[in-house]
């Protein structure tokens, strides 16, 4: 038999045996059947808050502001404060020359001259009297001669003395300036701003919100600012019961722990609460999706999705208050498919046991690498 016949035949001896050894044995195939279910996760729902919020403007302003005005007419002689300052309270802003003054003073001289004769008269009626030359009528119209004179010398010298204290106006509050109405020479009068003063012990701020807001706000309740990046915390102090007929809002002041860089009038961005909702059902976000405008859910039971109708609450970025439709036992599906459908098989994953075997694949790893290494 020739060489090439020979080969040929062994190779058909070979395949069969191999075939054999097939069919007898049931070598298995190497790549196994892909499991075509789609893969998912779930999670329980959850009682707990959701808490809204929305951003408004406001402006910043003091707790106080007060316009100084002087309380008599004359020439400024000299200013004591310029725009900005931090004064203190009673601390001298301005003085005024008064022509007011040189009539009180005359006013006051010739009071005291009246007093002074109605005194001596006084003094001589009464020698009179104790001598018996004079009635007991004369001398006691002697003594409320001499007591009319010295009320009348008083009262003018008290209204002098008042208006020479008023010749320096004061700050009737501790504060920053914040403008000056006034330079030396002028002439002022009670209708003058001489400046304006503003408190700056607490810094307020002012914003206005719709009536569905308002209705969730109580006074002491947190509210945050910002300012170009810079945030700083308030709380609620005041809350308007009026609505404001031009605007149709109701306007909310609150009190800045830390805003003294603030300036007054200047505007900032409020985050104020919206909506809250305490101990209720609540679910991610995502795991809702929507037929139609109507919000549904998947859960996992059994080893299969089913749609479930939910009645939703409010919700945030992260979470959606659920009102009816599921319970505390439902095990929520929160990986999204578009295989999913009701009654669908599908292939649960427990993220918590993927966790744990990964952490003790890595201890074992970690070990090995440790045992090799000695």
């Amino acid at each position: 038999m020739k060489k090439g016949v020979k080969i040929m035949i062994g190779l058909v001896v070979v395949g069969l045996a191999a075939g054999g050894l097939y069919a007898k044995f049931g070598i298995k195939k190497t790549v196994e059947e892909e499991d075509v279910r789609p893969a998912v996760t779930a999670q329980q729902p959850q009682m707990g808050d959701i808490t809204l919020y929305t951003n408004v403007i406001g402006t910043i302003e003091p707790s106080e502001t007060v316009s100084v005005a002087p309380k008599m007419s004359g020439e400024v002689l000299e200013v004591l404060f310029e725009a900005g300052q931090y004064v203190e309270a009673g601390q001298p802003l301005c003085r005024i020359d008064s022509d007011a003054l040189t009539a009180l003073r005359i006013q006051v001289d010739s009071a005291q001259v009246a007093m002074n004769d109605a005194n001596n008269s006084l003094q001589r009626m009464q020698a009179l009297f104790a001598g018996g030359t004079i009635s007991q009528q004369a001398f006691e119209q002697a003594q409320s001669a001499a007591t009319g004179a010295r009320l009348q010398y008083e009262a003018a010298k008290n209204q002098y003395d008042l208006q020479v204290k008023y010749t320096t106006v004061t700050a009737p509050i501790s504060g920053v300036i914040e403008s000056r109405g006034i330079d030396p020479h002028d002439m002022i009068s009670p209708a003058t701003a001489v400046c304006v003063i503003s408190a700056k012990d607490q810094i307020m701020v002012k914003f206005s919100v719709p009536e569905r807001v308002m209705k969730n706000l109580q006074t002491g309740m947190p509210v945050s600012l910002d300012k170009y990046g810079t945030e700083y915390d308030g709380s609620i102090t005041e809350i308007a019961s009026i609505v404001d007929s031009g605007s149709g809002l109701y306007q909310v002041k609150a009190s800045i722990a830390n805003g003294e860089s603030l300036t007054t009038g200047s505007r900032v961005k409020v985050n104020v609460m919206k909506d809250k909702v305490e101990n209720v059902l609540k679910i991610p976000l995502g795991a809702v999706s929507y037929d139609e405008g109507n919000p549904f859910v998947y859960t996992y039971k059994d080893g299969k999705a089913n749609r479930i109708d939910i009645d939703s609450g409010i919700y945030d970025t992260e979470e959606m208050e659920v009102k009816s439709g599921l319970s505390t036992d439902d095990q929520v599906i929160v990986t999204w498919s578009n295989e999913l459908t009701d009654g669908v098989e599908v292939l649960f994953v427990d993220e918590s046991q993927e966790a744990e075997t990964e952490a003790a694949a890595g201890e074992e790893s970690e070990a090995a690498g440790e045992s090799a290494a000695e």
